[in-house]
């Protein structure tokens, strides 16, 4: 599956940055789970407590989208994204996909006072609005470095992010 394409040249910092890391991380994101199966989806090792590839795929969905972009940045009461765990690498990618766009649809109507505005999170730390959005940036990368490596674990790995 495919994100839609973004005009870069239309925008400037730190719009444009953010906008370029994260499509790449995204993209990235709809390729580590692209050859998947249903069993491999819901892979956990048994020696580890960890969330499942499934679970993993919807929390970095959620806390992008949900967390970083509407609670922190916007203001918004945070609000859980309701997604059913995908079975499928297929239906993984929807749910990529589908919420890329609704992100996307924010973050493109961003504007400097969002960027620039302190955020006080309820555990201390402050920041502006475009950490925020760098932070959910790398979140969203730690989240696929985690997929490749229960990949690595459950004996199918990827070559995706190296």
């Amino acid at each position: 599956m495919k994100l839609p394409k973004i005009v870069f040249s239309k925008y400037d910092y730190p719009s444009k940055l953010l906008l370029i890391g994260n499509e790449d991380v995204w993209n990235n994101f709809c390729a580590v789970v692209e050859d998947l199966t249903p069993e491999q989806m819901s892979y956990k090792h048994s020696g580890i407590k960890q969330r499942s590839i499934a679970e993993i795929v919807n929390h970095a969905l959620d806390c992008q989208n949900s967390f970083y972009t509407k609670s922190l940045v916007l203001g918004k009461k945070y609000e859980e994204l309701k997604m059913s765990l995908p079975k499928t690498a297929k239906k993984a990618q929807k749910s990529i996909v589908e919420v890329y766009k609704r992100t996307l649809e924010i973050w493109e109507k961003l504007d400097k006072k969002d960027f620039q505005k302190e955020i006080k999170t309820e555990w201390g730390q402050v920041l502006t609005g475009e950490l925020a959005l760098f932070q959910s940036v790398t979140h969203t990368a730690y989240h696929l470095s985690e997929i490749c490596f229960l990949r690595g674990l459950g004996g199918f790995p990827t070559n995706v992010m190296g």
